[in-house]
């Protein structure tokens, strides 16, 4: 059975510096054993899920005039090869290091587009052919996914940007696809999912996820700026920021958690040169805080301290 999907991400950019985005293409299929049909032929796509595309444009864009193309003729094209094979004795539970046949991904240049990912053991297989992707045989212990190399989405700063991907399965002779799934993140962030599919796909799929998200801002760094030290370290008490300014400005600072979460901040007029600033925190629980100073622009300095 023939399947093909279609899905749109529809994203709000609003970027300072050089950005990165990667797409995730992952999927679980049945285990097809043997390998082999009684003619010898290799039979692992009878229970496989091919890639067709991802093009990623503006806003209405990405079919017309996409700024980046993998998998059509019109762009980036998969090299014909096998990419992970013979994994019977493979003890990775992330990568197929232990499997006969282990390569990066690549297009007809032989540059790298993507590595593989997952949990990849016994019959698994990972090829591309005549442009597209394939997962092949999986089984019932393996997620087996698809990871692009970076893509530079920089040049469409503050615009919204549509990712395209286009996908299909087969299940034939009583084996099955079982998952489907695309995710996406930007610059090595947590990834996010834009597609989920279960079920033997006995269906046609053609489905636009419109998703209206934020990309995070590209830090700017006060470094050049000010020079701040704190001491005691570890603190007790009270902390001292002895905080050097190569100007003034209106200035907010902040205590937060190892996960960035604010604990207590207050604004605080920075002079040019030399500032002393004493904070108590004999309220916090110990623990390791981070100190931030940040300007009405944005920009921010960061160090980190203990609390005992």
């Amino acid at each position: 059975m023939r399947i093909l999907g279609l899905c749109i991400l529809l994203i709000s950019f609003n970027l300072g510096n050089s950005q990165t985005m990667q797409i995730k293409f992952c999927g679980k299929t049945s285990a097809v054993v043997p390998a082999t049909d009684g003619s010898g032929q290799d039979q692992r796509n009878k229970g496989g899920l091919r890639m067709d595309f991802i093009r990623i444009g503006k806003l209405t864009q990405s079919r017309t005039s996409p700024f980046y193309t993998l998998g059509l003729a019109s762009g980036i094209s998969f090299k014909n090869a096998t990419w992970v094979d013979g994994c019977a004795n493979n003890s990775n539970q992330t990568y197929c290091s232990g499997c006969t046949t282990c390569k990066p991904i690549l297009n007809t240049s032989n540059g790298s587009v993507g590595v593989s990912e997952g949990k990849m053991v016994e019959n698994v297989r990972l090829r591309s052919s005549n442009n597209d992707l394939y997962i092949e045989s999986t089984g019932n212990q393996n997620v087996v996914c698809f990871v692009t190399d970076p893509i530079d989405v920089s040049s469409v700063a503050g615009k919204k940007i549509e990712v395209n991907v286009g996908y299909e399965g087969t299940a034939k002779d009583g084996f099955t696809t079982v998952n489907v799934n695309f995710n996406y993140r930007y610059n090595n962030e947590a990834w996010a999912n834009l597609l989920n599919q279960n079920s033997n796909f006995l269906r046609v799929i053609d489905t636009a996820l419109l998703i209206n998200i934020n990309v995070p801002t590209a830090v700017v760094s006060l470094d050049n700026t000010v020079d701040f030290k704190i001491s005691p370290n570890p603190v007790s008490n009270k902390l001292f920021i002895e905080l050097n300014s190569l100007k003034s400005f209106d200035a907010e600072l902040s205590i937060r958690d190892i996960q960035g979460k604010i604990v207590e901040n207050k604004n605080y007029s920075v002079l040019e040169g030399a500032n002393l600033i004493d904070w108590n925190i004999e309220q916090l629980n110990p623990a390791i805080y981070l100190f931030q100073i940040a300007d009405k622009e944005g920009r921010i300095s960061t160090s980190k301290f203990i609390k005992e």
